[in-house]
């Protein structure tokens, strides 16, 4: 049953009054609070859906939803490592209370009723952490991670609200470095906390506060702060000296004002300027740093507050962990994605390989494309042509356009070209897109075949089935649009075609007042640092509602850094990507094609190069590593000060850094922790050389151990030494292509330093149908006189190039547990975090395991995956293997120190962000 549904609203609200009320969920569900005189259950529950105007619910029903209500508490309260309550806050019920009317405000933009829920749990589950009054206790120190447009700022206006509620009197938004976001944030919550008037709060809105102001407004001793004001204020700041600096001198201004003041200050993009990246050690601070750390840690405040807000929280928890300094102390909350979220696990798949990625939407641009788009830019090739994959891009992006209009889409569609940082590059490349967009309106005839062939094939690769199949907690399934018909999209394609030579590609034009005007044709922006002209707007701004065209405009977007963070690219349907940074906050900041996808779902299509979606599959998974780690500390009662939160800098990532070094001072770099380490390889190259050694490692490493157990088609081996696995490992080639696995070298140096706490190990080789020791199907492959067979694991298509395969998944999760010994195993728990419980569960918590696959050379894809994989067609059969290393959290002891990784990368691309020229940033 769907209790989200706004069915249950008005019963949600009443379960919240007496849980607010101290009524345990108990005498909630036995509606112990109804009066003897009144104690019908069926007919109370009859008065309150016919005063919501909903239809009745049972009995059975009423308890159900208490129950859900309950567990998601339950939930929402698991996800914060730091458990100390310093108040407590109820949820407001009042229905003029700010945050009753900031739930209505949401609801009508159309947040599911799920989404709603969990911004509530996790508002007064943060908000329980705070505290009005910290002048004995020093300021509180939290920090929540959220996910690339994933809706943050929906959580921090939940949290004001709530808070104001509850008695704070000024919050103070800390917003990013543009000042364009600024205000586009600041314009957000003034609309957001007035949404509907007032209500039970004057909302007032001081903008740039300053010593100098002469509105009588920012006159700090004018304020009225007392417990009975009904004024709360807010300022937006941006992460600037002198705006900084501005502020606190205007904050101190009147010492009895300031002593009044309960301060909630949120740092939205936290990871961003506000952390020191001088030498702590010597006591240096940047200056936006030293700023905002004397504000917080400043006694003169009645409550200091200050939460760090970020999806990419590695420069938080590496950085310092002083007492004075930013480090989140008091606690670290998970915000947990909406239903409806489209993020990096749905696109580049989960920390559990076995799950590929749900969304089929990238597409690679090879090296060959890459390399001419980088010669274009350099100016190199001025009449050189743009490569398939950006034509192919730009004509995915149109088509989107003529889809979008042909569905009466009203809103912004959006492309997003990211090819360079440098600034004088994208001219360059604007210049070639227009060039090309020219091409199409004038010779449309020839090319419109092609344009059918990309769109047909596009079709298949993301159907609506597939789509809902995988979104199935999506909470408008039913109303995502599926593709129209070809015929249809023509008529649509020849109408931007015949725009006015004028309207065709233009920036975005401004009219005699300096207000921007939008056509039908193709606004071409180009946004960085540099870009303003006069007469026209080339920086990215949207309309607003009330100057819409009366199609759905389009905008092709070029640009570096300015695009990377806060900036959503609203009906973002096509992103051309070709940056090689190799930092993972800056990576997945980029992603901006991350976030809500509501009413062209099956659209979206990112192109980029092979390294990139290595990147962004391993971001993916340390994403969820990272919570599952913090999950895990919460569950043993940690907090932030017990255990400081360590991004687990894999060594099968080496290129990967997961911050940049003067970020991350509390780090040691280049040191490795291999607990909890799992890992398979997945890509192979065609070498025979390599394939035929990896054979005859595996046969003559195994035939050196004991007679195996044989249990439903795999060969077991319990407690092999440490020495013959390590010797195994030694002998076993990689490709240096597969950054997954390329860490095997430092993991043996780990496991003979550090290894000593680890039991031996468990090995197991899968196959498939009977072992047997007589006339073996294989009789090359002879282990202890059994004949195994070899696994069928074909080739992915989009993620193979010319010099590597990848198979996507080799592991079965079945063959995790295998080696388990007790009767009813479930081997449904494919989850890592669930396996690794498993496994402690039955004794095996300090048992590292190792899985070995043989790979028929000639495995075809079966008849449902045809259209995604190809047959492996290997010159010789390939050896696989999976190593699980246990990861331990019991006593809140890590097992694991940290070792020298011994990985040369020499060979490997060169990231162009380890050359940036400061004229160019």
């Amino acid at each position: 049953m769907n209790f989200t549904s706004d069915i249950f609203g008005f019963h949600r609200l009443t379960i919240e009054t007496h849980r607010n009320q101290g009524l345990t969920w108990e005498q909630i569900i036995n509606m112990e609070f109804l009066t003897d005189a009144d104690n019908d259950r069926e007919k109370f529950l009859e008065n309150l859906s016919l005063a919501s105007g909903q239809q009745p619910i049972s009995v059975g029903e009423w308890e159900q939803l208490v129950l859900y209500i309950k567990n998601l508490n339950k939930k929402v309260e698991l996800n914060k490592l730091g458990r100390t309550i310093k108040n407590n806050a109820r949820i407001p019920t009042d229905q003029f209370s700010a945050w009753q009317l900031y739930k209505r405000n949401i609801a009508e933009k159309g947040f599911s009723g799920k989404s709603i829920d969990e911004i509530e749990q996790s508002s007064i589950n943060i908000l329980q952490s705070l505290s009005v009054d910290t002048k004995e206790t020093g300021p509180v120190k939290g920090l929540v991670i959220g996910n690339v447009q994933s809706g943050k700022t929906a959580n921090m206006a939940g949290l004001m609200a709530m808070a104001a509620d509850y008695g704070f009197n000024y919050f103070i938004v800390l917003s990013g470095v543009i000042e364009s976001l600024r205000k586009q944030t600041a314009t957000r919550l003034f609309e957001d906390m007035n949404a509907y008037g007032n209500g039970k709060w004057n909302w007032r809105h001081i903008e740039n506060p300053r010593l100098s102001s002469t509105i009588i407004d920012q006159n700090l001793s004018q304020f009225n702060l007392s417990l009975k004001s009904r004024d709360r204020y807010f300022s937006v700041c941006l992460k600037n000296r002198s705006r900084l600096q501005e502020l606190y001198r205007w904050l101190k201004s009147d010492l009895n004002k300031t002593r009044q003041l309960k301060v909630l200050i949120i740092d939205d993009e936290a990871d961003q300027a506000s952390i020191n990246t001088k030498n702590k050690d010597q006591g240096d601070y940047t200056a936006i740093n030293g700023l905002i750390r004397n504000l917080v840690n400043d006694r003169n405040f009645a409550g200091m507050n200050y939460i760090s807000y970020t999806a990419t929280p590695y420069a938080n928890v590496l950085n310092e962990t002083s007492e004075d300094s930013l480090y989140p102390k008091d606690f670290i909350a998970l915000l947990e994605t909406s239903e409806d979220y489209i993020g990096p696990k749905e696109l580049f798949g989960m920390k559990e390989p076995e799950k590929s990625p749900g969304i089929d939407i990238v597409l690679q641009i090879s090296e060959q494309d890459a390399e001419i788009v980088r010669e274009i830019q350099n100016g190199n090739a001025e009449n050189q042509m743009l490569p398939n994959s950006f034509i192919n891009a730009i004509q995915w992006f149109l088509i989107t356009v003529a889809c979008m209009r042909k569905l009466q889409y009203k809103k912004p569609v959006s492309m997003l070209v990211h090819t360079s940082f440098r600034v004088h590059h994208h001219e360059i490349i604007a210049d070639k897109i227009k060039e090309y967009l020219y091409t199409l309106k004038y010779d449309f005839n020839n090319i419109k075949n092609e344009m059918k062939k990309l769109y047909e094939s596009e079709k298949e690769s993301l159907t609506l089935e597939n789509f809902k199949e995988s979104m199935n907690g999506y909470s408008s399934l039913k109303k995502v649009p599926n593709y129209p018909e070809w015929s249809e999209i023509v008529i649509e394609l020849e109408k931007i075609l015949k725009v006015n030579q004028n309207n065709y590609v233009t920036s975005i034009q401004v009219d005699e007042d300096g207000s921007p005007v939008y056509h039908e044709g193709i606004h071409l922006v180009i946004d960085n640092s540099r870009a303003n002209l006069k007469g026209q707007n080339v920086r990215l701004v949207y309309p607003k509602k009330q100057n819409l065209p009366d199609e759905a405009p389009a905008f092709i977007v070029v640009g570096g850094n300015t695009l990377s963070r806060g900036l959503t690219l609203e009906g973002l349907t096509t992103t051309y990507f070709l940056r090689t940074t190799n930092q993972a906050d800056t990576l997945m900041q980029m992603g901006r094609w991350f976030g809500y996808r509501k009413g062209y779902e099956l659209f979206p299509r990112v192109w980029m190069d092979w390294l990139a979606q290595e990147r962004f599959n391993f971001l993916s998974q340390m994403n969820e590593e990272l919570r599952d780690e913090i999950r895990g500390f919460v569950k043993n009662g940690s907090t932030p000060m017990d255990y400081a939160p360590r991004i687990k800098n894999s060594p099968n990532y080496k290129l990967i850094r997961i911050t940049a070094n003067n970020k991350s001072q509390s780090a040691e770099h280049s040191e490795f922790d291999f607990a909890g380490f799992n890992s398979q390889t997945v890509y192979f190259e065609n070498n025979l050389d390599t394939l035929k050694n990896n054979i005859q490692v595996t046969e003559q490493f195994l035939n050196k151990l004991n007679s195996p157990k044989i249990k439903e088609s795999r060969m077991i081996w319990k407690d092999v030494d440490k020495e013959n696995v390590n010797w195994f490992l030694e002998k076993y080639n990689v490709t240096d292509l597969d950054t997954r696995m390329a860490a095997i070298p430092a993991l043996i140096e780990w496991l003979e330093k550090e290894g000593g706490e680890f039991d031996n190990w468990n090995v197991i080789l899968s196959s498939i149908g009977d072992i047997s020791k007589e006339n073996g199907e294989n009789k090359k492959w002879n282990i202890h006189g059994y004949s195994p067979r070899s696994v069928n694991r074909s080739k992915l298509i989009k993620n193979s190039n010319d010099k590597v395969s990848s198979i996507g998944v080799l592991r079965t999760p079945k063959d995790l547990l295998i080696d388990i010994e007790a009767n009813n195993i479930n081997y449904s728990q494919s989850k890592i975090s669930k396996v690794q419980e498993y496994r402690n569960k039955y004794g095996l918590s300090k048992t590292p395991q190792l899985l070995i696959y043989r790979i028929n050379k000639d495995s075809k894809p079966s008849k449902n995956s045809s259209e995604v994989r190809e047959p492996l067609n290997f010159k010789e059969d390939v050896i696989g293997i999976n190593i699980m290393i246990p990861s331990v959290h019991n006593n809140n002891k890590n097992l694991a120190t940290y070792i020298q990784a011994t990985i040369d990368t020499s060979a490997r691309m060169i990231d162009e962000e380890e050359f940036i020229d400061p004229e160019e940033e």
